[in-house]
């Protein structure tokens, strides 16, 4: 039981990052901008991480969750729960947007055509250069969580606040060059249900959301344990 409850909150968790995040780009963000969207994802983590931060410690992302399991402060066990319960998170945040999508009355040809919030990275930024951006962008973001959420670098109720804040800048550096996901959940979701809408854009280009955080993720690890931050 105690298992099923973290599992839970990090699917419910990932579903409210993705479902508003993601939400906001396609409602709102391609009509004004980069700050809509920035701050959609930085306030869904506040949300999320406020609510669940004392259940499951309100992960969220892959990245997040291996980071932990390499400094011990996640078992390799929940870790792979964490991460199944993510992925599907990160699905069912996208379904929530495509009901919204159909409420509005979304054609085939126009759910093609703004798909689900999927990240994708514009031509010229090649294969490696995305991978290296999205790679930096999520170590320090882990960087951030393994700090603050420390006993011996905590930031307390602060916290979730710092962690929301950070995904905020960092999607704003990162957007224009990859779409700045940091979160291999927030990129499968939207773009598995982009794929089954005619657009292979953002599945063909998952590695680049797959590798980059999780080995931005374990570097993080290592540095913060530099720092003495191993303890949760």
């Amino acid at each position: 039981m105690e298992k099923a409850r973290l599992y839970l909150a990090e699917f419910i968790g990932t579903l409210m990052l993705v479902a508003v995040g993601t939400g906001v780009v396609v409602f709102v963000g391609v009509q004004t901008g980069a700050l809509p969207v920035a701050f959609a994802f930085g306030l869904a983590a506040i949300m999320a991480v406020y609510t669940f931060g004392n259940v499951s410690g309100a992960h969220l992302n892959p990245a997040v969750s291996l980071a932990m399991a390499i400094n011990k402060r996640l078992s390799w066990i929940n870790f792979l729960g964490y991460v199944v319960a993510q992925i599907l998170g990160g699905i069912a945040g996208s379904a929530v947007v495509f009901g919204f999508m159909k409420a509005f009355g979304a054609k085939h040809a126009a759910i093609q055509q703004i798909g689900f919030g999927q990240t994708v990275y514009q031509t010229p930024v090649s294969f490696m250069g995305a991978t290296m951006i999205e790679m930096f962008l999520t170590f320090v973001f882990v960087l951030v969580i393994m700090m603050v959420s420390s006993k011996k670098h905590g930031a307390g109720k602060l916290a979730p606040l710092v962690i929301g804040f950070a995904l905020t800048a960092l999607v704003l550096l990162g957007i224009s060059a990859t779409g700045a996901s940091l979160n291999p959940a927030r990129s499968f979701g939207p773009a598995l249900f982009a794929m089954f809408f005619g657009s292979a854009t953002a599945m063909s280009q998952i590695g680049v959301y797959l590798i980059g955080p999780l080995v931005g993720g374990a570097l993080a690890a290592v540095v913060a344990k530099f720092f003495g931050s191993e303890e949760a």
